[in-house]
Order: structure tokens, then sequence, then C-alpha cells
């Protein structure tokens, strides 16, 4: 199989601090776990919660609020 490059768009989405030790998220995958201190929770472009490595955040996204 052929891998094609491609690049992400610039959107825009909010993140947040995990709550707690450990946070469930329900995704349409399944429930997944967020930990604090390893990972943000997202809110994507169509309301979508989700959890995200803290070290793939920041290789994805560039935070414009602080």
């Amino acid at each position: 199989m052929k891998w094609k490059k491609a690049k992400k768009k610039p959107v825009e989405v909010k993140f947040r601090k995990v709550e707690g030790e450990r946070e469930l998220i329900k995704t349409r995958e399944g429930t997944l776990v967020a930990m604090r201190g390893r990972d943000f929770v997202v809110k994507g472009v169509e309301g979508e919660i989700y959890p995200i490595a803290k070290t793939i955040f920041y290789k994805t996204y560039d935070v414009i609020e602080k």
C-alpha cells in the first residue's frame, strides 16, 4: 500500500486539563481513560470529546489562548 501525505487544516479546538486523577471519556469508539498529568481532554470541531496525550497535543496544536 502506498502512503499519501496530508496536512491538518487550521481548525480551532477547545481543550482542558483532566478533572481528578483520571477521567472516563465516552467517545464514539468506546470509553477511554484520560490521566492527570499525561493527557488533555479535547472538544473537537463537531463537539466530540476525546482524550489526547499531551506529547501528541503539543506536536499537533499551537495554544492560542493561555
